[in-house]
């Protein structure tokens, strides 16, 4: 029975993906009016926001907010995921590992049925060193939280192996936290992929946690169009939206 439940709590959450939240919404005028606030005029890049500031939108628009952390090994790529979530010009630049504790602020706009949302997402991201050193940093990032996006490294097939013991490592069963697995340096070139798209497909389906790729970092040292960073967006969204109406949810890792 236990494994007949947990079986069906993977199917829903794979069923679920993509049936709360419009998708394409963003394409449409609405969306895109209400993005022009969220950009910048003379660049088109996206506008950063501290932890205190609010875009200019209608205050009519609900805005609900929730925090979650990044996960993973040195290296895997964690800041530049942050960083190419938020739409930073200079993404993947980071040389090293992050030396302290950095909170990022990313507003998204998405609609649910016929209310549009505006949510606002604190990515806590903490190097694996300081981690390691500063007790107090991994418990101060994971309280509170709603969301954990695990990182691998598509590059690396042993941070995809790895993935499975990291999560039972810093996630508990008993954990309110709603895992979205990211990849890292994906690319569509399958002569040179380490970790294939069936694989990740394969992944989402027994443990239902859903996976998002970012591009490798050098192909192109743009920074990510609303088009190509809104697949990642809207799925996170629409999980944690799902999880913050759901009255008990568990971790299947």
């Amino acid at each position: 029975l236990d494994s007949l439940l947990q079986e069906t709590i993977c199917d829903m959450r794979i069923m679920l993906r993509g049936s709360v939240l419009a998708y394409d919404w963003f394409k449409s005028g609405e969306g895109q009016g209400l993005l022009a606030h969220l950009t910048h005029p003379a660049t088109g890049l996206r506008r950063m926001y501290g932890c205190m500031e609010y875009p200019g939108i209608p205050p009519s628009i609900e805005c609900i907010e929730y925090k979650l952390f990044m996960l993973g090994d040195a290296g895997a790529g964690k800041s530049a995921v942050t960083a190419w979530l938020a739409g930073l010009p200079t993404w993947n630049k980071q040389a090293g590992e992050s030396p302290g504790l950095r909170v990022t602020t990313i507003y998204w706009p998405a609609k649910i049925g016929k209310t549009i949302i505006l949510f606002k997402l604190n990515v806590w991201d903490c190097g694996d060193g300081a981690v390691k050193k500063y007790g107090h940093l991994f418990p101060a990032c994971k309280e509170g939280a709603l969301g954990v996006l695990p990182v691998f490294s598509c590059t690396d097939r042993n941070s995809w192996q790895d993935l499975p013991d990291l999560l039972q490592r810093y996630i508990q069963p008993t954990d309110t936290i709603t895992p979205i697995v990211v990849g890292n340096r994906h690319t569509t070139d399958m002569d040179s992929a380490v970790v294939t798209a069936q694989e990740m497909a394969e992944f989402e389906k027994s443990r239902g946690i859903p996976v998002v790729t970012v591009r490798n970092q050098t192909n192109t040292g743009g920074p990510p169009s609303i088009p190509e960073v809104a697949p990642a967006l809207n799925t996170i969204c629409e999980q944690l939206y799902i999880a913050s109406n759901r009255s008990t949810h568990s971790v299947n890792v």
